[in-house]
């Protein structure tokens, strides 16, 4: 091999091309790549404007994003609606009310009443949790329902042998709540603030 290079810059094998193949190609050449010729001495060039590469055989049909409809990429979790058709947040029920602690370790603190029934006790998976309170039983001290259709509160003895109190009163069966009622339940006492009450109710948004 040869190895010369032309006025132009252009370095080819002399003792195959008799002049640069590069050079003679003319003007075709401004548009060319010229491939490297892996030792063969053959100089191959490729016309930019024609050139498509060639289809990965992994990608054959496979379509592009773009091409995708809508439908296919919706994979997100349906949500429910709440009675009137009021949406949610997904896994959260609309508040309907609160009971905040006026005594006790969680002195301050507020807890989210959501419709439906809604369990007191110290174990974590209780609705309304008051963790390392030895005076509550673990699993369901007491209930708190919220009634939607008349709109209304009421308690009831949960599955504990521990009793608990509304205004000093003890609850055997359940009992109507009203607006700052106060649940006494082991050494915390919980006053309820009604989020719906006869002036408002989610059905009516």
């Amino acid at each position: 091999m040869n190895l010369t290079k032309c006025s132009n810059g252009h370095f080819y094998d002399s003792d195959t091309y008799a002049s640069c193949p590069h050079c003679n190609s003319g003007a075709a050449a401004e548009n060319s790549t010229i491939a490297f010729d892996g030792g063969s001495g053959i100089a191959a060039t490729v016309d930019l404007d024609s050139y498509k590469p060639a289809s990965s055989p992994e990608m054959a049909g496979v379509s592009q994003p773009s091409m995708m409809s809508a439908g296919s990429l919706d994979d997100s979790k349906t949500i429910s609606i709440y009675q009137s058709g009021k949406m949610e947040t997904p896994q959260m029920s609309p508040t309907v009310g609160w009971l905040v602690c006026t005594k006790g370790k969680f002195y301050g603190q507020d807890f989210r009443l959501k419709s439906g029934r809604n369990f007191i006790g110290r174990g974590t998976d209780m609705d309304i949790c008051l963790t390392g309170e030895n005076t509550v039983s673990r699993d369901r001290h007491a209930t708190i329902i919220h009634e939607p259709r008349k709109n209304i509160f009421i308690a009831q003895p949960g599955e504990s042998r521990e009793l608990f109190y509304v205004n000093g009163n003890v609850v055997l069966s359940p009992i109507q709540l009203k607006k700052n009622d106060v649940l006494q339940i082991g050494e915390v006492q919980l006053m309820l603030i009604p989020c719906c009450d006869e002036a408002f109710s989610w059905d009516q948004e």
